[in-house]
């Protein structure tokens, strides 16, 4: 039992008494883990926090295309109301009705 300790600060402002790892903290003020650093554990890491990809490329592409289009069908129904108004109404439209 002559593990060194952890030796961090608590919150009462004594020394933690837990034993220390080979980096001289515990698992609960130096944990083992450093996070990934090859580039395949980094996109692994990157592809586990995607939630819902609602500000991802694509969605933010899709978005501006539908806003888009929304805008162009809008400017065409203004156009289309304009020419009735004015009486050019298309040939053979008015007889079907």
């Amino acid at each position: 039992m002559n593990a060194s300790r952890c030796g961090a600060m608590t919150r009462k402002g004594t020394p933690c008494k837990a034993p220390a790892m080979a980096n001289g903290r515990c698992r609960m003020h130096g944990g083992k883990s450093t996070g990934p650093r090859t580039p395949e554990g980094l996109e692994r890491s990157r592809k586990a926090n995607f939630k819902h990809g609602f500000y991802s490329v694509e969605l933010l592409e899709e978005r501006k295309f539908i806003r888009q289009l929304l805008r162009n069908s809008r400017e065409t129904l203004e156009q289309v109301e304009k020419n009735v108004e004015a009486g050019a109404v298309v040939s053979g439209f008015s007889e079907r009705l």
